[in-house]
């Protein structure tokens, strides 16, 4: 079960990526970020830790991490299954755009899953305009 969201950036992809590579810059994006660290460089099977308001803090692994291209992370989420975070930077027709979305990955889906996983997506959009609006400065 996936949920994403792509919108167009009028910047270039060397503007928009130290806003996934760079951990301090999470705290602008991420509105309810308390605390992130990685374990290692930034690189596919880093592990790292975050703190999100009013939640336990969670362990994560960089799935995919490609120079100005992508960063992705799981986080295995007790009793509910495994969560899959996309970034993606894309140029597409001479135009930058780019793509966030949330996974969730489980055995048999219910309907409280769809609620949890759109739970979860709900800030991604103010998120990514975020990142558009600081890009584009």
């Amino acid at each position: 079960m996936e949920l994403q969201c792509t919108i167009e950036v009028n910047a270039a992809k060397e503007r928009i990526w130290p806003y996934y590579a760079d951990p301090a810059k999470h705290y602008i994006w991420e509105e309810d970020l308390e605390d992130i660290t990685l374990d290692g460089a930034l690189q596919t099977g880093t592990t790292g830790k975050m703190k999100l308001k009013e939640m336990p803090e969670m362990l994560f692994t960089l799935t995919e991490v490609i120079e100005e291209a992508s960063y992705c992370d799981r986080t295995d989420v007790p009793g509910m299954g495994s969560l899959f975070f996309e970034h993606r930077i894309l140029r597409e027709n001479g135009k930058t755009y780019i793509r966030h979305g949330v996974r969730l990955e489980k055995e048999g889906f219910a309907q409280g899953d769809l609620e949890f996983l759109s739970g979860v997506f709900a800030d991604v959009p103010g998120s990514m305009m975020i990142i558009k609006r600081e890009a584009e400065r």
